[in-house]
């Protein structure tokens, strides 16, 4: 259970079940939030109300962290709310920190992709928390053979899978578009069989990547899991912001586009698929990718999908 020990934990717990009405995962901020009122009960004891100085303060001190976008967006909805509730807040500027300045994204080479996924194999066994080295191997293939996003990842349930048709149901999507998506065949074996070993260690989840708790995961343990699966493939370091769990949908939608340009198809048609495919709201989303393609990606020879997780595991 979260708690909340400022003067602002009244509005933050308010704002949470707001969001939820409004049909948004009650939780999706609450590590930052959590952050935000432990800051605010040390630094500004007597504060209630989000002024400007209070939001810059606290994101100031953030500014370095990779995910600092996450904290931008749980303070600037803290402040919409108290707007909303009639107090005089401050909402703060998304665009304020240089994040908004989209950086490309890390695309991973054939070599570091095949290292990556040797290396979620031999993940090592933590007695405390027995099904990680399960998880390691099949949450990153599953993640780069759907291009999913790493929350719609997290916050699978069993029911949203369907074995007999090879499909996976997204409910819990960004802007709630909710989708289904085909799936490989054999993604859909590892899945089964990750299910199986999931199910006899904790039979009372709905969880299909449950934590050692039975709960889901949080977004940080998935990103140390991915970074420890990185360091143990010997892969070249890479800054944490470029390196994360997101640079598998990364590179899931640039090897498809790269895989269409070789066979010649053409993308005013192909692109709407991979668009609903990948949950986007516009095709610009989508044509993102389209500037991701230099002469050497278009050179690249890219495993098969079904041939990579066919292996050792």
């Amino acid at each position: 259970m979260v708690s909340f020990q400022s003067k602002f934990a009244s509005d933050i717990q308010r704002m949470r079940e707001w969001r939820k009405i409004l049909g948004y995962a009650e939780d999706s901020y609450d590590r930052h939030l959590v952050q935000f009122d432990r800051y605010c009960r040390d630094v500004f004891p007597d504060a209630d109300v989000l002024t400007w100085d209070i939001a810059l303060s606290y994101l100031q001190a953030k500014r370095e962290r990779c995910d600092i976008y996450v904290d931008v967006a749980a303070v600037r909805n803290l402040g919409r709310y108290q707007i909303l509730s009639g107090k005089d807040a401050c909402v703060f500027p998304a665009d304020y920190f240089s994040y908004k300045k989209r950086n490309l994204p890390y695309i991973m080479s054939e070599e570091e992709c095949r290292r990556f996924f040797h290396a979620t194999d031999r993940y090592p066994h933590n007695p405390a928390s027995p099904l990680m080295e399960y998880t390691a191997a099949t949450i990153f293939r599953l993640q780069y053979s759907t291009g999913m996003r790493p929350q719609e990842v997290r916050h699978l349930k069993r029911q949203d899978f369907d074995f007999s048709h090879d499909t996976i149901y997204i409910a819990d999507s960004k802007r709630h578009k909710d989708r289904r998506i085909a799936v490989d065949h054999g993604i859909m074996d590892m899945c089964r069989n990750y299910d199986s070993i999931a199910r006899g260690m904790y039979p009372g989840t709905e969880i299909f990547f449950p934590n050692r708790n039975g709960n889901e995961h949080w977004a940080q343990s998935i990103s140390t899991l991915f970074h420890k699966c990185w360091k143990i493939a010997g892969n070249p370091e890479v800054p944490e912001r470029y390196c994360t769990p997101y640079i598998l949908r990364h590179n899931f939608a640039t090897q498809t586009l790269t895989r269409w340009m070789e066979e010649g198809k053409d993308f005013g048609q192909f692109l709407p698929y991979l668009s609903a495919y990948m949950g986007h709201q516009t095709f610009r989303e989508t044509c993102y990718y389209l500037h991701l393609l230099p002469e050497r990606l278009s050179k690249m020879e890219f495993m098969d999908i079904s041939g990579m997780i066919g292996g050792e595991r």
